[in-house]
């Protein structure tokens, strides 16, 4: 038997990732891998990829629940296939998903709930957007969520010298943030 990673996300910097890390951990993670970032893609999932790299043969990635890894069918499906390939097994805790390469019916599991991911996004997206639509109705300005990064932080940081990824690290955001901030 190989070694265990988990792996933890969240999707914004005010959430707290330590419970998940913990639960992980309790499950026999060695070591826990994390992203901030929403699931609805793969891209900027720094932490995953590395998780994935690192797999060995009869290694297993450990997620506690499918949301975790993707909200979309496809990229769940691929991040299996992404571990299979590496002669892994990717285990979701709950609903309990073993998926190895040799039980179709795991495949199935996670294409449903994938689906379930997808339709989950679509609802929020939706929710949104009619919380728009009735602010705009009442003649409130939608100006979208608050800025929560200071761009004269970043642009200072960057005038000292400092690259995109140190700067993330020391204000505790995303790098895509950085670049953001530096391109207003």
């Amino acid at each position: 038997m190989g070694k265990t990673l988990g792996y933890a996300r969240v999707s914004t910097d005010d959430q707290d990732v330590q419970t998940q890390k913990a639960k992980l951990e309790g499950l026999g993670a060695v070591v826990v891998f994390s992203d901030i970032g929403n699931g609805s893609s793969l891209d900027g999932r720094t932490q995953l990829e590395a998780a994935i790299r690192l797999l060995e043969p009869g290694d297993e990635l450990l997620a506690l629940h499918p949301d975790r890894l993707a909200r979309d069918t496809g990229d769940l499906l691929t991040i299996g296939k992404r571990v299979i390939e590496r002669s892994a097994i990717l285990r979701i805790y709950d609903p309990a998903i073993t998926l190895d390469g040799t039980d179709m019916m795991a495949e199935v599991m996670l294409t449903i709930f994938g689906m379930i991911g997808m339709m989950e996004k679509h609802f929020i997206k939706a929710r949104q957007r009619r919380g728009i639509d009735a602010a705009k109705a009442r003649g409130d300005v939608y100006k979208g969520r608050p800025a929560t990064i200071s761009q004269d932080d970043v642009r200072q940081l960057r005038a000292e010298g400092l690259g995109a990824t140190e700067i993330a690290k020391r204000l505790k955001i995303g790098r895509a943030s950085v670049y953001r901030a530096l391109a207003a």
